[in-house]
């Protein structure tokens, strides 16, 4: 079993990752009972076990949108994602090898519905949890939920703004550019977008279209977005770099420009000139300490 921590943005285009047979993704899911903390297990008739809610990639998906994913199709949850659990890794009876990376997950919302695939589910006391799973990698993640397991999530949600309009149509001042049409409903669905993400702070470069992108968003969550110097486009490497490692606590939302976004992405993955950062996506960091742990990517809304 190998149990690595390491950044892994499956399906991000990263150049010289170690592709494995399967690459699968799922949720450590919680909520609070009249007894105490409560985590999900689920039954698959198919195979007699029970498990933690997980599933394999889809096509375009990061491991951490199948994570969401799953925890949906397969139990009913809607969950806010909390902190990364890590990796574990075992060979099918065929000789595949499959990773499965886990999260941590507050049930926000339950409607389970049985399936061919999942037809029971149980909510069990944590301590419970290493006798009850079936798998002996699955009591790997068990192991790992020490204290602070559900707390906040060490993250930076690195969004590019959306589509503005034609550069030079405001005149001299490119900082006043503001967002299109399309560059506004992507602002408006980015609240959508983002819904299972705690957010602490949001920081934005002060250019207009960075500004819009944002606004909505922080609308929806009572939150003020601070300016921040080292998100502006003509930021110096260092006041970007200073900011990435002086992140503030929890889940920060920083919204900049492309020049910006390509410099945070080789300092946090190095060397990866084909990642995507489209107008109005988003890339997901989350962090132990100054380690970064993972790394996922989610495309702009459409």
């Amino acid at each position: 079993m190998n149990d690595s921590r390491d950044p892994y943005p499956t399906s991000s285009g990263v150049p010289g990752e170690i592709v494995p047979g399967e690459i699968a993704a799922g949720g450590v899911v919680w909520r609070t009972g009249e007894d105490g903390v409560e985590v999900l297990l689920v039954h698959r008739p198919k195979y007699g076990d029970w498990t933690f809610p997980k599933g394999k990639v889809e096509n375009g998906e990061s491991v951490l949108e199948c994570a969401i994913r799953e925890v949906w199709e397969e139990a009913g949850v809607t969950a806010s994602m909390g902190c990364y659990l890590g990796r574990i890794s075992y060979y099918k009876e065929d000789g595949v090898l499959k990773v499965v990376d886990y999260w941590a997950m507050r049930a926000d919302d339950v409607a389970f519905e049985p399936s061919s695939e999942v037809d029971r589910v149980r909510w069990l006391p944590q301590p419970s949890l290493a006798e009850e799973v079936s798998y002996s990698t699955e009591r790997a993640v068990v192991a790992r939920l020490q204290n602070g397991w559900r707390g906040p999530a060490e993250r930076i949600l690195l969004t590019r703004h959306a589509i503005a309009g034609v550069r030079g149509e405001s005149g001299d001042d490119d900082s006043v550019r503001p967002l299109s049409e399309r560059g506004r409903w992507q602002a408006r669905a980015l609240v959508d977008h983002l819904r299972c993400f705690d957010i602490d702070t949001i920081l934005t470069s002060r250019a207009t279209r960075c500004r819009q992108t944002v606004a909505p968003l922080a609308e929806a969550r009572g939150l003020t977005p601070e300016i921040s110097g080292g998100l502006w486009e003509e930021a110096s490497t260092s006041e970007l770099s200073g900011l990435l490692v002086g992140r503030p606590d929890g889940t920060s939302l920083l919204c900049s420009h492309r020049p910006n976004v390509q410099a945070a992405l080789h300092q946090l993955l190095g060397s990866t000139p084909d990642l995507p950062f489209e107008k109005g996506s988003t890339w997901v960091f989350d962090f132990d300490g100054a380690r970064l742990t993972a790394a996922n990517y989610l495309a702009a809304p459409s």
